[in-house]
């Protein structure tokens, strides 16, 4: 459970508020208000563009663009230079509310099967996930690093894995 150090009342970072519109009415507090939690951890008040998870096994990966809209990052996203964060593991329905965790350690995401800890993470094909394989169509998202190796089984635990994020602000093209 994410502890907040920063007190903004009534934040809970592990909350996801159901919305009607993608403009931001309805939330509980005004999309990008940012809160600090232990290990570092950064948050980031956004909106789902997109419908992000149906389970609570999914913490995919986002691009979070300047109006806080998140939806689960794409090689066409980190190029065009959104911000990174990642989900909280919680079902997020498309235009939900919710704290995206932006920087610190001590937090799970979704990464692709055999992905190797401690090095760059790149974008795949499938929106919302990283891997460690490079190429002409991924985009290398610096700062995201995984502490332990994902398992070569595709089972749904199997590729969520404890990260540690420092600079996610721009990804940076490596060709």
């Amino acid at each position: 459970m994410a502890l907040v150090i920063t007190p903004i009342g009534g934040a809970s970072p592990n909350e996801v508020l159901a919305g009607t519109t993608t403009d931001g009415v309805g939330g509980r507090f005004p999309l990008g208000t940012r809160l600090n939690g232990a290990d570092g951890q950064e948050y980031l008040y956004c909106q789902a563009g997109a419908a992000i998870s149906t389970t609570t096994s999914q913490p995919y990966t986002l691009a979070i663009d300047e109006n806080y809209q998140a939806v689960k990052i794409t090689k066409a996203l980190a190029s065009a230079g959104h911000m990174i964060g990642v989900a909280p593991q919680q079902i997020i329905s498309d235009n939900d509310f919710f704290w995206a965790i932006t920087r610190g350690s001590n937090f799970n995401m979704k990464v692709a099967v055999s992905c190797a800890a401690d090095v760059n993470l790149w974008t795949t094909a499938t929106a919302g996930v990283l891997d460690d394989t490079s190429g002409g169509s991924h985009v290398v998202v610096l700062g995201v690093k995984l502490v332990v190796a994902a398992s070569a089984s595709a089972s749904a635990g199997s590729t969520v894995r404890e990260v540690i994020m420092t600079n996610t602000l721009v990804p940076q093209l490596i060709a």
